[in-house]
């Protein structure tokens, strides 16, 4: 392991530590580490976690490390597994803040967002929300992440909007308490998509969960949509599903084949969303996750399915149905 003045010192005691794992992101990393240096807080520490970059990364995170007392650069350990989730699990073993953040190395923190957070956060709470706001290129330029945060909510309201892929929050939203996040086993390092929310599922689901969400119109961070989304290929396509096929076999690990009628929604979701490569042996096994228990789905699922049957090889009139029925879902549930 490879580090940068990880043995410098911080004379104010740290009370958050905000977690960056990065992997060749050069083109946006120094932006987004700016952010966090430009903070109007003084208790922190940003920990950025290098998963091999073999850009500039590294170089940035290093010059950051050595121009503000705040930084530490990191390099994965060759033991753990690659990816952002180990680098993030990583950062928590080695954070000395009793509160976390997690920052995508494309994303940014408004200046006051430590601030506001630790001044907001009630006694007891170990996981407080705070609302994101999205942006393509102009920083000018933001809209909500989600309109799914709202009054009068609670921790089944949001566990049931995780299970069917209803997004309320982002992953920098979250100020977690160290413990709890440690008590959940941090993120899975399996999965390389939906791990924000199979960690988010499993937090809203844990017994000693003390969770508060911010109702305010103020945004904290700003979540950079991901060019990866914006040319999907065929390719990319099947990635994705196989990694909803692993979520959903993750889920049903951890809390049995019976909640798997909670998630009719993310099935949907991903039979329409990803159409194109929903050949018979796809519809298979994502049938398969649900036929014990189908009779206790959504109807709207069961739809997909028959729709799947009838038509089985995509084409634009199965896409054009399958969107019907997910909108039609989305109407009927709009709160799960």
């Amino acid at each position: 392991m490879h580090t940068s003045n990880s043995s410098k010192t911080i004379s104010t005691a740290i009370e958050v530590s905000v977690i960056i794992p990065c992997f060749n992101n050069s083109r946006h990393l120094e932006e987004s580490l700016q952010s966090v240096a430009d903070q109007d807080f003084l208790s922190y520490e940003c920990l950025v976690i290098d998963d091999g970059s073999d850009d500039a990364s590294w170089d940035i995170a290093v010059r950051f490390s050595q121009s503000y007392k705040h930084f530490q650069a990191f390099r994965r350990p060759d033991f753990l597994q690659k990816g952002a989730n180990s680098c993030r699990n990583f950062g928590a073993e080695k954070a000395l803040g009793e509160f976390l953040v997690f920052l995508d190395a494309d994303d940014l923190l408004e200046k006051d967002a430590l601030s506001y957070r630790v001044s907001k956060l009630p006694l007891d709470v170990n996981l407080a929300i705070f609302k994101t706001a999205n942006f393509s290129g102009d920083y000018n330029q933001i809209s909500p992440f989600s309109d799914l945060i709202r009054t009068g909510q609670g921790v089944q309201d949001y566990l049931n909007l995780f299970l069917n892929y209803r997004i309320p929050w982002h992953t920098s939203s979250g100020l977690w308490k160290k413990s709890f996040f440690q008590k959940i086993n941090g993120f899975d390092p399996d999965l390389q998509r939906f791990q924000d929310v199979d960690i988010h599922i499993r937090a809203l689901a844990h017994v000693s969960l003390k969770l508060w969400v911010d109702n305010s119109i103020k945004f904290t961070s700003f979540y950079r949509k991901s060019e990866f989304h914006q040319e999907v290929t065929l390719s990319k396509r099947m990635f994705l599903l196989n990694q909803g096929f692993v979520f959903l076999s993750k889920l049903s690990e951890n809390f049995g084949q019976s909640i798997l009628p909670k998630t009719s929604g993310l099935a949907i979701y991903l039979a329409f969303r990803f159409e194109e490569v929903m050949q018979k042996s796809e519809v298979q096994k994502l049938s398969l996750f649900y036929e014990e228990h189908i009779s206790a789905c959504r109807k709207e699922l069961k739809w997909i399915f028959s729709l799947y049957r009838i038509f089985s090889h995509p084409s634009k009139f199965r896409k054009g149905l399958s969107y019907l029925i997910y909108r039609f879902y989305l109407l009927k549930n709009p709160l799960s």
